[in-house]
């Protein structure tokens, strides 16, 4: 048996259907049970690229940290696309997780071990490394399609319309920008300094309940929520 850390991420906020972190998680258990494995936390990103390097992923660096200080014996995602979108980002995430020790292993729920390298076998890096590069390929020609055809329909004097700010703590939507709400803004710095003080993200979030803080979106404070506004300011400390 093997103590496992699951990690899930989605692109969007509140991710759906079978990408969502509820349904990556509960995937990941499911095949953890399966294999007679113990989960032993679960560590999240919500709203990040998977593009993004491991160092600006909260939810990434603590499940690796569980890998790295001892507490997991093993990393499982949902899919390898979870973990990294990017080649480059993709291997960095493997080669510091298998840096753990030689008793860490990395999976996929839906196809099993992600082989670590072996100097006998060249084969297998490179299989994993072409997987990887094709799909990067494919995402790129996907992107590189849906915008020449929003330029082609630009040239012709079509609408495109433009990019939709997401509601954002902190900040209103105004002629498609962000502007500053004062109030949020004062209680981004009140976290910010609990942070600075040693408070963890519970804690904060309890306090900002206590003191009857501007909400977030979502109506509660909530630890992850203070984690995502820290560190989308760069202020997580």
């Amino acid at each position: 048996m093997m103590r496992l850390v699951i990690y899930t991420r989605t692109s969007t906020q509140n991710g759906a259907g079978q990408d969502s972190l509820e349904a990556q998680a509960d995937v990941c258990r499911a095949w953890a049970a399966e294999q007679g494995h113990e989960v032993v936390d679960v560590h999240q990103d919500e709203a990040l690229s998977g593009r993004l390097p491991v160092e600006r992923r909260p939810g990434l660096l603590g499940a690796l940290m569980a890998l790295e200080d001892g507490t997991a014996d093993g990393l499982v995602v949902h899919r390898i696309d979870r973990l990294a979108r990017e080649l480059h980002v993709q291997e960095a995430a493997l080669a510091q997780a298998w840096g753990a020790g030689d008793h860490v292993g990395v999976y996929e729920a839906v196809e099993g071990e992600i082989k670590r390298d072996d100097p006998d076998d060249p084969h297998r890096t490179f299989l994993r490394q072409v997987l990887g590069a094709s799909a990067q390929l494919e995402r790129g020609l996907v992107r590189a399609r849906l915008q020449g055809g929003r330029r082609r329909k630009a040239a012709k004097g079509g609408w495109i319309g433009g990019h939709r700010l997401h509601p954002r703590y902190g900040y209103r939507v105004e002629d498609a920008a962000y502007v500053r709400v004062e109030d949020e803004q004062t209680v981004i710095d009140r976290m910010a300094a609990l942070r600075s003080d040693g408070e963890t993200y519970r804690a904060i979030a309890a306090k900002l309940e206590a003191e009857g803080c501007p909400p977030p979106p979502s109506g509660t404070w909530h630890p992850t929520t203070v984690r995502k506004v820290l560190v989308r300011e760069g202020r997580a400390g």
